[in-house]
């Protein structure tokens, strides 16, 4: 198996969340990520593939060989913060408002309710299913580490030849770090400039209201 790819799984397509939130009688969650410190307050939305606007989505994400996954939708209803749109699945929609797409490829840690009850936990997932995705994110991150190395090794070697420095030594081992990681680098680079694109035509049609500037 290559590091970028990963196994297609048909058991992901009916989990024990995507059941849990289709019948869930409540509409309106909060969903928490202990590690990322994030909550998100969502309104379940019927998923209409109609209603996204493809001219607005990320033109290229940064990810591994997608693992078949069923997800259930959700209006944001609280603030968003830009770091958000890199660890989470979420989307511009019918350009009026900003939707996440919960699933076991980005399982919260804990479901609440609108009195701020635990009502579903991680504990609930198949422990199979969940070393699976567990492995399938370290890999992305170890992608995106190498990404962010690549980013930062390029631009100490920009400013070392800036500048004018006499380091030989120093712009050697650069250039074979830079070397190293270049495959993935330039994938994550221009990923990062399409998110930063798209953040900014959010912006521009006032989609993300909420978002913290």
């Amino acid at each position: 198996m290559n590091d970028d790819t990963f196994i297609f799984l048909d058991e992901f397509l009916d989990t024990e969340l995507y059941i849990f939130l289709n019948k869930c009688k409540e509409k309106i969650l909060k969903f928490v990520w202990k590690d990322k410190n994030i909550e998100i307050i969502g309104k379940y939305q019927e998923k209409l593939e109609s209603c996204y606007n493809t001219e607005l989505q990320l033109e290229a994400s940064f990810n591994l060989v997608e693992i078949g996954y069923d997800s259930v939708v959700y209006r944001i209803l609280s603030k968003v913060e830009e770091e958000y749109f890199e660890c989470l699945e979420i989307y511009n929609w019918s350009d009026d408002y900003l939707a996440i797409e919960i699933s076991i490829y980005n399982y919260p840690d804990e479901i609440r309710n609108l009195d701020n009850e635990i009502i579903w936990t991680k504990e609930n997932i198949n422990k199979e299913h969940m070393d699976i995705i567990n492995e399938k994110n370290k890999k992305l991150e170890e992608l995106k580490r190498k990404g962010r190395e690549y980013l930062k090794y390029l631009d100490e070697l920009e400013i070392l030849r800036r500048e004018g420095v006499n380091t030989p030594k120093r712009e050697e081992e650069l250039i074979k770090k830079i070397e190293e990681r270049e495959e993935v680098g330039k994938r994550y680079a221009e990923y990062k400039r399409n998110l930063k694109k798209w953040i900014k035509s959010l912006k521009d049609k006032e989609i993300m209201n909420l978002l913290i500037n």
